[in-house]
């Protein structure tokens, strides 16, 4: 209802009806459950609780998620650590810990926010990080990463674009991620997500042997309050050095985060 048509009810109508209408009016535009403000919610259309793709805006002063995924083409189970803090302005603070449960590999980095959607239609982000081979080596990899993100219609995009390499450049990947959701019901984000990573010609990730690796599975995110919960399911294929060809499986992930 419009702000005119809502002045004119005002005048016309007994106060209290008037008073009921204003308030419909301002439910209908007001981003609550029960009268709880749904904080995750811009959140996790911004795919910052869903696993495999990077989120392309800051959300309030920071973001946890926590998750574990299960790659049936590699029978490998993981636990991986995401953390965001706001530092100034469009800057964050990123840090992470990849493999938590098996050798866990520490990262830190930043990410600066450089188009934002209301003003330049897309949203964009540019994430550069440090990922160390683990806690006690210094050796590792450098990667930087462009994300995007856009309304199309009732469709939310996500765009990731990445490339890192090991200091010496003996060890490159490029990696290339899309997703796609709609908000069925309120606080309920359900879509699909595909990605691909390749070795560029060198000898895979050290630690992992991969040389290449593809994903395409559908999602659903639910949010309540401060939190958010994605869980994923679908197929996918890995090639290392030792096996010499693609070998698939199937490939499951559950995501559990806040945003503070």
């Amino acid at each position: 209802m419009s702000v005119t048509r809502l002045a004119a009810l005002s005048l016309v109508l007994p106060l209290p009806l008037a008073s009921v209408s204003i308030s419909l009016a301002h439910a209908d535009n007001d981003d609550t459950v029960n009268g709880a403000p749904i904080m995750a919610r811009a959140p996790a259309d911004d795919d910052v609780f869903t696993p495999g793709l990077t989120h392309a805006a800051g959300h309030g002063r920071g973001a946890f998620t926590g998750v574990m995924q299960y790659n049936g083409a590699s029978k490998d189970t993981t636990l991986d650590l995401n953390g965001e803090v706001q530092v100034f302005g469009p800057v964050r603070l990123v840090l992470r810990v990849d493999n938590v449960t098996d050798k866990a590999r520490p990262g830190i980095g930043a990410a600066v926010q450089f188009l934002d959607e209301a003003k330049h239609g897309a949203a964009a982000s540019a994430y550069f990080t440090y990922k160390a081979e683990g806690f006690t080596e210094a050796e590792g990899e450098l990667e930087g990463l462009v994300a995007f993100g856009k309304q199309l219609g009732p469709v939310r995009g996500t765009f990731n674009l990445a490339y890192g390499q090991d200091p010496e450049g003996n060890e490159r990947d490029g990696e290339v991620a899309l997703g796609l959701h709609v908000e069925p019901i309120r606080g309920l984000f359900t879509g699909v997500i595909g990605r691909y990573r390749d070795a560029l010609g060198s000898n895979g990730d050290k630690g992992t042997g991969i040389l290449r690796d593809a994903l395409g599975a559908a999602s659903a995110t639910f949010v309540v309050g401060r939190f958010g919960v994605t869980a994923s399911a679908g197929f996918t294929a890995v090639e290392t050095v030792t096996s010499g060809s693609m070998e698939g499986g199937v490939a499951g992930a559950l995501a559990v985060g806040a945003v503070f």
